[in-house]
């Protein structure tokens, strides 16, 4: 960027932050707020990258309760799907669309099929277990996955 082009560049407004609420960090009350309690989790904003303020054009470009929008995404996915890039955008929808199959799969397992979530995450977890080498692992794996099984049918009943 040259000089004349920083000199003269517009400087976009700031806002605070309307998904972390200018805090940083989205937790369980933004969650809530934003209905994606089977979605995300609590940890750094990345509507915002942690910051706590956006450009005031964020909210025409990416919704602020964009599933897809985690701060496991890298930088660069994160600016993609700002910018609208049409790559980043059917990641977006693919993601969205495979975690809402997964709710659905949980649900239809435990109501109709009348699995325990123990039984659920054994399901999904079967590849895992098939090697002996990572049964903490597995373990871990189980625990965690069994909590968000509970949330899915809590949610769902």
């Amino acid at each position: 960027m040259s000089f004349f082009d920083r000199l003269f560049r517009k400087i976009k407004p700031q806002i605070s932050c309307p998904r972390c609420l200018g805090k940083g960090q989205v937790d369980w009350e933004d969650i809530k707020r934003l209905n994606q309690e089977l979605k995300w989790r609590p940890g750094p904003c990345a509507y915002c990258a942690g910051s706590g303020e956006v450009d005031s054009e964020i909210e025409s470009k990416v919704s602020v309760d964009e599933p897809y929008l985690t701060s496991e995404l890298s930088a660069e996915e994160r600016q993609k799907l700002i910018d609208n890039e049409s790559e980043a955008v059917k990641k977006a929808q693919l993601y969205d669309a495979q975690m809402e199959n997964l709710i659905k799969q949980i649900a239809y397992l435990h109501f109709t099929g009348k699995l325990n979530s123990e039984t659920i995450a054994d399901f999904y977890l079967l590849p895992m277990l098939e090697t002996a080498h990572q049964h903490e692992a597995y373990l871990e794996e189980k625990e965690e996955l069994v909590n968000y099984i509970n949330k899915v049918i809590e949610k769902k009943k």
